[in-house]
C-alpha cells in the first residue's frame, strides 16, 4: 500500500484532483480502512479504526474518498500481495487449484441493472447479487484469482477460460465440480500447458458431456478416449459417433472455425462408486502413469477446500457485512476481504502448536479468532505490535 501510495493518480478515478490536498483521508490510509473493517455499521467501523477519537472522520467523508479510488486498484493490491507472498507449494510438480463460484447477495438499489437483477423463481420476488468465482490454492489455502459477475449474467464457464487464460503461475492441476463441465474449458486448459480434473455428470444422465464419448465398460473403469470435434454434420459423422463429435453452434468453443472445422480432442475417464448403486464420473488429462485412479479421488475430495474457504471468507472474514450500495465500491470490499483473508492465511499456515505429550487430541488454529487477532494487528498504527504468532499458536 505505501509503495502504490507513491503514486496515487494511477489509482484514482480523477488523477488531477484526487488526494492531492492535504487530508486526514489520504490514498494510504483510505486502502487500509477499506481492508481493516469489521462487520459494524460504517459508523461503528470507523470510530474502532480510530481509537473513538474526535477527529474520526465522518461515514460521508469516508464514502467520498473511497469513493475517489478505482477498483483496479484492490485487484492490483491483491495480484502484488500474491507475487510477494505466493510459497509455491507443490504436489508432485503441480500447484493445486480449486475453481468455483459463490453468489454474494447485495443491496437492491437504484444502481440495479440487467446484471445483477434477478427475481426469485418460487415468489417472482427481485432480489440483486454479484457472482464470484475464483481460483483457490488448496495448498497454501489462499486465493490465486478472482472474476466478478453480475449474477443474472454470470457465466462461470467463460470465467474459468478467463482464469485459466491469463494464469502465468507454475505447473498446475485445475480441480473443479460437474458446473464447470464444458469441452472449451478443458482445451483452455490443456492449450495454456496445465491439466484439469473435472468432476462431470454420470454417464447414465441424459445431459452429462460423457453421455456421448462412449460405449463405456459397466460399473468402475479408467479408460482414454479420443474424438476428432467438428463443426460439421454430415451423414458421415453422424454414422461414425464413435469417431466424431459435433459441436453445436449454440456450444462455445474457441478452436474452430468456419476455415478450420476440426479439432483433436483426447481425455480420460474415471468412474468409481460411491454407494452401492451410484457412481461418480472425473474428466481428466493427467497422466495415468503419474496418477493412478485412487489418487484422482483423493486430489477431487481436496477441492472442498475452496467450499470451507468461501464460508470462512462471508462469515469470518465479513464479506457478507457490505458498507455500501454502489456496485463500485462493493467491488472493492470484495477485493477487500480476500486480500485480508489471503494476509490472515499466509499467517495462520506457518504458524506451529506446540506438541505436548500429555494432549489426548491433535489440536487446530482457531482461524475466526486468528482473524480477529490479526486485524487487530493491521490497525496498530505505530508502537510495538503484540507477538501474534505466539498468540495464535
Amino acid at each position: 500500500i505505501k509503495k502504490m501510495a507513491e503514486c496515487p493518480a494511477i489509482f484514482c478515478e480523477n488523477p488531477d484532483k484526487d488526494f492531492t490536498r492535504d487530508r486526514l483521508l489520504t490514498f494510504e490510509t483510505t486502502m487500509r480502512n477499506v481492508i481493516c473493517m469489521g462487520i459494524g455499521s460504517l459508523k461503528d467501523e470507523l470510530l474502532k479504526l480510530y481509537s473513538h477519537s474526535p477527529e474520526t472522520p465522518t461515514t460521508s467523508a469516508f464514502v467520498q474518498a473511497r469513493d475517489k479510488i478505482r477498483v483496479e486498484a484492490f485487484k492490483v493490491l491483491f495480484e502484488r500481495f500474491n507475487d510477494r507472498t505466493r510459497k509455491d507449494k507443490l504436489y508432485k510438480g503441480y500447484r493445486l487449484l480449486a475453481i468455483d463460484g459463490s453468489e454474494l447477495p447485495i443491496y437492491s438499489h437504484r444502481y440495479d441493472d440487467d446484471t445483477t437483477l434477478l427475481r426469485k423463481s418460487r415468489t417472482n420476488k427481485p432480489y440483486s447479487a454479484f457472482h464470484i468465482t475464483a481460483s483457490y490454492d488448496l495448498l497454501e489455502c489462499t486465493y490465486e484469482d478472482m472474476i466478478i459477475q453480475g449474477e443474472a449474467k454470470m457465466d462461470e464457464n467463460d470465467a474459468f477460460c478467463q482464469i485459466v487464460d491469463r494464469y502465468k503461475g507454475k505447473k498446475s492441476i485445475y480441480i473443479a465440480d460437474r458446473r464447470f463441465e464444458s469441452y472449451n474449458g478443458f482445451e483452455h486448459v490443456v492449450k495454456s500447458g496445465n491439466k484439469y480434473l473435472i468432476r462431470v455428470k454420470d454417464i447414465e444422465s441424459k445431459t452429462s458431456i460423457t453421455r456421448s464419448l462412449g460405449p463405456y465398460p459397466e460399473g468402475e473403469f479408467d479408460i482414454d478416449v479420443f474424438r476428432m470435434l467438428t463443426l460439421k454434420n454430415t451423414k458421415m459423422i453422424q454414422a461414425c459417433p464413435q469417431l466424431y463429435k459435433t459441436i453445436m453452434t449454440n456450444m462455445r468453443f474457441d478452436f474452430m472455425s468456419k476455415e478450420n472445422p476440426w479439432h483433436e480432442f483426447n481425455c480420460r475417464i474415471v468412474r468409481f462408486k460411491i454407494t452401492d448403486d451410484t457412481y461418480e464420473c472425473i474428466i481428466t488429462n493427467l497422466d495415468r502413469d503419474e496418477f493412478s485412479a485412487d489418487e484422482i479421488k483423493d486430489l477431487y475430495n481436496k477441492r472442498w477446500g475452496i467450499e470451507t474457504s468461501f464460508r470462512e471468507l462471508k462469515y469470518a472474514i465479513g464479506l457478507n457485512a457490505l458498507h455500501s450500495h454502489k456496485r463500485k465500491l462493493i467491488k472493492q470490499e470484495i477485493y477487500a476481504r480476500v486480500i485480508l483473508y489471503n494476509f490472515c492465511q499466509r499467517i495462520i499456515q506457518e504458524i506451529k502448536i506446540p506438541e505436548k505429550s500429555k494432549r489426548k487430541y491433535k489440536y487446530q488454529i482457531n482461524f475466526t479468532r486468528s482473524f480477529h487477532i490479526l486485524r487487530e494487528f493491521l490497525k496498530k498504527k505505530g508502537g510495538n505490535n503484540p507477538p501474534v504468532e505466539n498468540l495464535i499458536a
